[in-house]
């Protein structure tokens, strides 16, 4: 099998599922936006399918079967062009009178080619050795198709153009820029490779058209995610995110692994075995990202004792805040990666340690630590001489309040000693004292300590 073919499957895979993701996730206002742009997608799909099987086909396919996926090339290539200028110009009265206008030539254009294919190619020709081939036609109706295209596209990014230009959003206006620029850079290389070139017989480039499709959806994800384009969900947001950068790795390991194979084996096109090994590598690859990432975050807190992997630590509590806190496994949690020998939390006068062992004090300090005030609203409570000595005695270096992100204290915090060389005032206090606020948020949200 062809890289180019397998290039143009997993392009396809990026293409349904982006659109499937931004039609789930839209917010109300973004609906019919999102369901034009899922079309776009699905015509897309449909275009660098056929392009793929009919490079593909063998020679014992037969014409008939050629005829059916060559439909497919130059009947979903007109409607996905009608989508996205449907995407960019519908908001307007001109844009929805030029989609009706468009709509009407689309749908002509299906019908000559439904009725006579002769009047759009005169012979399919299918060689594996010299690489398949549709001859075109060289008259008004390929004139009108091309014609056709371009007119989609140019208006399409007239009507980015024209958004961009009237919005006061400085995010609306970088983010239909990074658009127009990955749709120019598609729309041209789609232009020279699908229409010019083939019309002057050189057909076998005709795959770089739907496979240049992945610079136009990276830019248009890159719009989502950074100058919110679409206002998608947390969660269709992340999806859309995994899709495209598994999608993305894969299309690199494909091409460097062909490249490799190619180079020292002298074999341009690898069996199907070692093709289905491959995918199958990709796919054990995919489903073990999650995890290695989270032992990699984990790994990486861990071994950081001056510093604490702040975004972990965030994550870990976010996460918590959404339910019942499990205290025992939060103290554990916090010494483990804020590196302390010992964490206790006081809650409504109730102590859970994060290790009993780590430190032992009698009530005597306990009911020191319950009586700590601040009157300078400050983390960190202040000790006595004497209190100091008898807390550092005991393995107790600080203790700080618990105070939410409204102010409001729901707690007290006993720190051990750091871990590592370090001494506690040399540590990164405002790191912790960040982590202070999303423990105290938690527990504000919290019923009550428990430990089970």
């Amino acid at each position: 099998m062809q890289l180019s073919i397998i290039l143009l499957i997993a392009v396809s895979a990026l293409t349904l599922l982006s659109g499937i993701s931004v039609l789930i996730g839209s917010k109300k206002g973004e609906r019919v936006a999102a369901g034009i742009f899922f079309g776009a997608t699905f015509f897309a799909l449909l275009w660098a399918i056929s392009i793929a099987v009919t490079l593909a086909l063998p020679e014992s396919a037969g014409q008939d079967t050629a005829k059916i996926f060559v439909f497919g090339i130059y009947l979903s290539a007109p409607l996905m062009c009608l989508m996205l200028m449907s995407y960019a110009c519908h908001p307007y009265r001109l844009g929805k009178i030029g989609i009706a206008l468009l709509a009407v030539v689309c749908l002509a254009i299906e019908f000559f080619i439904i009725t006579d294919p002769s009047l759009l190619y005169s012979s399919i020709e299918l060689n594996q050795i010299s690489g398949n081939i549709v001859h075109l036609q060289t008259n008004w109706l390929n004139i009108l198709y091309g014609a056709y295209h371009f007119l989609a596209v140019f208006l399409f990014m007239v009507g980015f153009f024209y958004t961009s230009r009237r919005t006061k959003s400085a995010n609306v206006k970088r983010a239909n820029i990074m658009v127009l620029i990955g749709f120019a850079i598609t729309g041209i290389l789609a232009l020279i490779f699908d229409f010019i070139l083939p019309a002057m017989g050189t057909y076998n480039l005709i795959w770089v058209g739907p496979l240049a499709m992945s610079i136009a959806w990276l830019f248009h994800y890159y719009a989502i995610l950074r100058y919110h384009l679409l206002e998608l969900s947390g969660s269709a947001l992340r999806i859309l995110s995994y899709i495209i950068i598994m999608t993305s790795a894969a299309i690199i390991y494909v091409t460097i692994f062909f490249v490799i194979f190619s180079a020292i084996f002298r074999v341009s096109r690898p069996s199907s075995d070692i093709i289905i090994l491959n995918i199958l590598m990709i796919a054990v690859a995919i489903l073990l990202f999650p995890a290695l990432n989270e032992v990699s975050s984990y790994i990486r807190s861990l071994t950081s004792v001056h510093n604490v992997d702040l975004v972990y630590v965030v994550k870990k509590l976010s996460a918590m805040s959404r339910e019942y806190i499990n205290y025992r496994e939060l103290a554990d949690f916090l010494a483990e990666h804020l590196h302390f020998s010992y964490i206790g939390i006081l809650i409504e006068d109730k102590l859970i340690s994060s290790d009993s062992r780590s430190a032992k004090f009698a009530s005597s300090e306990l009911d020191q630590i319950k009586k700590l005030k601040n009157n300078n609203h400050d983390f960190w409570l202040p000790f006595s001489k004497e209190q100091q000595e008898s807390f550092h005695a005991h393995g107790i270096e600080a203790v700080a309040e618990l105070r939410d992100t409204k102010g409001t204290v729901v707690g007290k915090i006993i720190f051990g000693r750091p871990l590592g060389t370090i001494n506690f005032m040399s540590r990164n206090l405002q790191e912790i004292e960040t982590a202070l606020v999303l423990v105290a948020t938690a527990v504000s949200l919290d019923k009550g300590p428990h430990t089970k």
